[in-house]
């Protein structure tokens, strides 16, 4: 019995600590993924060659709606596989101004304003110009 409690007071605290040292590991990272995500200027594009704290390189990806660019940068955590449970997010938004429903709505309403007065601009048109198919009193 005593030779059990002797290998429990001895291994605990390794234990313990590992589990102290991977929550350190992963605030970390999580920390120099904040900081690289800071360093965006809010463009198209991104990339970095920061390790994160498992040694791993740094991903980053850049997508565009029509309101905002998002930036993610991810680590993949200590089983260093990629898109699982495991892996660490940080993501940043800003707006690019160059919203595609302002253009969409543009052209939507263009499109309808031509097509509802299409027809009568096209009546006017004929009316102004002169008909060949008129014979001219000679």
């Amino acid at each position: 019995m005593r030779c059990i409690a002797f290998i429990f007071c001895c291994l605990s605290p390794f234990v313990i600590g590992c589990g102290n040292n991977a929550h350190k590991l992963n605030q970390q990272t999580l920390s120099i993924l904040n900081i690289e995500a800071d360093k965006w200027d809010g463009g198209a594009s991104f990339s970095t060659n920061a390790l994160d704290s498992y040694g791993s390189n740094i991903t980053s990806a850049v997508e565009k709606d029509a309101v905002n660019y998002t930036l993610e940068l991810r680590s993949n955590g200590p089983d260093k596989l990629p898109k699982n449970n495991d892996d660490i997010i940080v993501s940043r938004i800003k707006r690019h101004g160059e919203s595609t429903y302002t253009k969409e709505a543009s052209k939507s309403i263009k499109a309808g304003f031509e097509a509802a007065t299409g027809g009568t601009i096209d009546a006017i048109k004929k009316g102004l110009k002169p008909n060949s198919s008129k014979s001219s009193p000679d």
